[in-house]
């Protein structure tokens, strides 16, 4: 049975006339004209898209292999200083300095610091200064000789530092002044060679048998430093430069530091302002310590401290109005400075703040400064605290 189809006329009522016909037609033409394109450029975005996704798995693909390549790099302490290296040499720095020096001068008297105890370590004997920060003191530690000989080697190998790492470590309520020269060298003992090597050596030894921590490839080289002199007489310390916690770069395992001081210089003394000595005058800075190392600062002049505001600048404020608060070490040839950054249970101990003041005077001064850190080993969150009250007990 045949389907029925009503014609145009049925439905319509009339005919459409040749004109109507004609922009009928033309319409057709023009949909399947658009048609058509609509194909070929859907074509071409299907073109597209196939790369963009061969490009994203290239992509990727790479970024795999970059990142496998980032983790087998471990980025060394002296890779982030050669950033603020300058290309001068100590030029005048040295000349002067040897014009002040006296290597063969006889010793100073010890300087009269506050003794919680005295303490003894082998033939090594000194003194307990604090107990918040733990810190402890050597006046015998090194011999001329051998203060001599590593200032000679920091004169080899020490960089100064440009005026933009200068600045950044800058307390921002002090940047306008002058800013002090630096020159430091993180020194690989196992390139060094001869007598250089030898005497290196053994100061890690020394350092290592007075801390208990031994020498290992998971702590930072020991630290040639030197401070250039004002050239004038200052009164009180001078903490521009700010006040840190021994963090070094990031590395959250630095248990304690020994500083040695490796000649006698007016001014120039590391300035605890948050230690506690017993007087009403430390209470406040041992208070807004605390409150910064609990916050996660450990510089008073990076840029995230400056969210603390009041806090950081009144703790820098108080390190250099107040003399008599806290604890401030004079440097002292051959003697050692030693002091804890963790407490007993691995965190950071908020007295430990500290910086160096500025230096009086016409001769700079050369520190050796040894970071000693929590072997791997005993970096687990149930070995950390452990081994950090069992070194701190040791030295108590």
């Amino acid at each position: 049975m045949a389907f029925w189809r009503p014609s145009y006329l049925q439905l319509y009522g009339t005919m459409p006339s040749d004109a109507e016909v004609s922009a009928a037609r033309a319409k057709l033409a023009a949909m399947r004209q658009s048609l058509a394109g609509l194909k070929q450029h859907q074509a071409r975005l299907e073109v597209v898209c196939q790369k963009a996704k061969e490009n994203e798995s290239s992509l990727k693909k790479e970024l795999s292999e970059l990142m496998d390549k980032m983790a087998q790099v471990k980025l060394e302490r002296e890779d982030i200083e050669g950033l603020f290296y300058s290309d001068e040499g100590f030029g005048p720095w040295q000349t002067q300095f040897r014009r002040f020096w006296r290597p063969n001068a006889p010793a100073r008297p010890s300087q009269r610091l506050p003794c919680v105890r005295e303490v003894s370590f082998g033939c090594l004997r000194g003194q307990q200064m604090s107990s918040s920060p733990l810190a402890l003191w050597f006046p015998t530690f090194a011999t001329p000789e051998e203060c001599e000989e590593l200032i000679e080697l920091g004169f080899r190998t020490c960089k100064r530092h440009n005026a933009d790492a200068q600045a950044m470590q800058r307390a921002g309520e002090s940047s306008g002044e002058k800013l002090r020269g630096v020159a430091t060298a993180s020194l690989q003992v196992g390139r060094l060679a001869g007598a250089e090597h030898v005497l290196m050596t053994e100061m890690q030894r020394r350092v290592a048998e007075l801390t208990g921590i031994p020498v290992h490839a998971d702590e930072i080289n020991p630290f040639l430093k030197f401070d250039q002199p004002a050239g004038v007489d200052l009164k009180g310390d001078d903490m521009s430069i700010g006040l840190h916690l021994d963090v070094n770069g990031g590395r959250p395992y630095c248990i304690c530091s020994v500083i040695i001081y490796l000649n006698d210089v007016e001014g120039g003394r590391t300035v605890f302002p948050c230690a506690t000595n017993g007087t009403a005058e430390t209470a406040p800075c041992h208070q807004l310590g605390q409150v910064m190392a609990r916050a996660g600062y450990t510089h008073t002049s990076h840029s995230s401290a400056q969210e603390a505001g009041q806090e950081a600048s009144e703790l820098v404020n108080r390190a250099s109005t107040e003399p008599d608060s806290g604890l401030r070490v004079s440097p002292q040839r051959g003697s050692a400075f030693w002091f804890f950054t963790l407490d007993d249970v691995g965190g950071f101990d908020g007295s430990s703040w500290h910086g160096g003041a500025a230096v009086a005077g016409d001769l700079g001064k050369w520190t050796l400064q040894i970071f000693k850190e929590i072997p791997l080993p005993h970096r687990s969150a149930a070995a950390l605290p452990q081994r950090c009250a069992e070194l701190r007990r040791r030295a108590q």
